[in-house]
């Protein structure tokens, strides 16, 4: 009897076990061949270089000002000082290039604090005074159905990730990810394009020839224009990009990030702060929990990461292996920033597995886009649950949703896509339906 109890131990011993052992060596899978560094986009003989060249920028708000620069963490941290009536005092301190500071602003200054324990250096130092204008929340929602907008014929059936943007010629156009399969992201390098004269079309866009097909994966374009050029970015793992006069013909491929500062790096999207100055935020995840983080440029060339624009930590449903918080998109609305993902992939090993077999155990969660709001485009909180978090706003049915304002109508439109074998609001095509702002109480 005893011998039969010890076996019976020793069965569930394993069962207990094999769940964590099976955790544990999926991540280990899918983690173990991809690559992190900080200097990933700025080359470690480069920065000292460009740090004098671009100095300290600002950018302010209702009640904030950010203080940003390029960054050397191997070599130094940065102390940040505000001077008030009693001179000098340090406020905080940072190893990455961004320092968020809430007030009534002044003069502020940063120090270069060498690893080495030498003499510390001064950054730079400015002067800015926030604005203190009222600041309402909106919350947007769906105002209407959801239409066809596109479903390409040729480069293939379906489409997920996806931008939309006016080429020079007035023509509106769509570039996103696609295959001549049913969904299957392992095949998924270059984009389909539709164009349409106007938005939303009434007979949805016409399909154009495919576009960045260089033989990688290709996930999640965003395009940019920018003194009247346009920018291409793209994923995953490291960011590409090329450029264009027109938003037609695209040139100059490069991979300008070659290894991000944290894993899962993916569906970049990039806001304008000031001039000169621009953020990327991406998909990420730390050591357990998902994330949006933010990268920022002074010139669309050299990336730094430097935050976490939004972190999940106890309490949040989902921290998929290979991340959770998808498609992140930024809209400043009425001088308040709303962060828009799509939260995507459940936790733990079992999710993962049964994608490669195109299995989704919860469809409805595929168009589950979560709506956070904050005064600032740097910092949107923790995520805890929907029942724990003061950012989060609302929730919209939608699936790698971009935001579109058309202004020869004045109108915000959210569009929807997804693979055809989960998605349950499109069957391969892009939808798009109106979008309103309604005043929160």
């Amino acid at each position: 009897m005893k011998r039969v109890l010890k076996r019976i131990g020793i069965i569930l011993g394993i069962l207990l076990l094999l769940p964590v052992v099976l955790e544990i060596g999926v991540r280990v899978y899918v983690e173990a061949p991809l690559k992190t560094d900080f200097y990933g986009s700025i080359s470690r003989a480069a920065v000292a270089g460009l740090q004098a060249q671009v100095g300290l920028q600002t950018v302010s708000g209702p009640g904030w000002v950010h203080l940003g620069w390029i960054a050397d963490p191997e070599k130094e941290t940065y102390r940040i000082e505000i001077k008030d009536t009693q001179g000098w005092r340090a406020i905080g301190q940072t190893r990455f290039g961004s320092f968020l500071h809430r007030g009534l602003g002044g003069s502020y200054r940063v120090w270069r604090v060498p690893k080495d324990r030498t003499e510390p250096v001064l950054l730079g130092e400015v002067t800015v005074r926030p604005t203190f204008e009222p600041s309402p929340v909106f919350v947007p929602r769906l105002s209407g159905e959801w239409q066809k907008l596109f479903q390409p014929q040729q480069s293939g059936s379906y489409i997920n990730d996806h931008t939309i943007y006016q080429d020079a010629q007035g023509n509106w156009r769509l570039i996103g990810i696609t295959s001549l399969t049913d969904g299957d992201f392992n095949q998924e390098k270059y984009f389909a394009v539709g164009v349409s004269p106007d938005f939303p079309p009434a007979q949805g866009m016409k399909e154009e020839a495919p576009i960045a097909d260089f033989g990688e994966l290709a996930w999640a374009p965003h395009v940019i224009t920018s003194e009247g050029q346009y920018y291409l970015f793209w994923s995953p793992h490291k960011l590409h990009q090329m450029t264009s006069s027109d938003g037609i013909v695209w040139e100059n491929h490069q991979v300008t990030l070659t290894a991000p500062y944290h894993k899962f790096f993916r569906d970049g999207m990039v806001l304008q702060v000031a001039p000169k100055q621009w953020l990327l935020y991406t998909t990420a995840r730390g050591w357990y929990f998902s994330q949006i983080d933010v990268y920022q440029s002074f010139d669309l060339t050299y990336w730094q990461y430097i935050r976490t624009a939004l972190r999940s930590s106890w309490g949040s449903e989902r921290n998929s292996p290979f991340a959770s918080m998808e498609s992140p998109f930024v809209v400043r609305y009425q001088n308040h920033y709303y962060l828009s993902l799509t939260y995507n992939n459940d936790s733990f090993f079992l999710h993962g597995i049964l994608m490669m077999f195109k299995i989704w155990l919860n469809r409805p969660s595929y168009n589950d886009t979560l709506v956070f709001h904050a005064d600032n485009p740097y910092d949107f909180g923790v995520y805890r649950g929907a029942t724990r978090s003061p950012t989060l706003l609302t929730r919209l049915e939608a699936h790698a949703p971009e935001w579109v304002y058309n202004p020869a109508n004045g109108q915000w439109y959210l569009t929807t896509a997804g693979w055809p074998w989960v998605a349950t609001l499109t069957s391969g095509e892009v939808a798009v339906a109106p979008l309103e702002w309604v005043k929160k109480p």
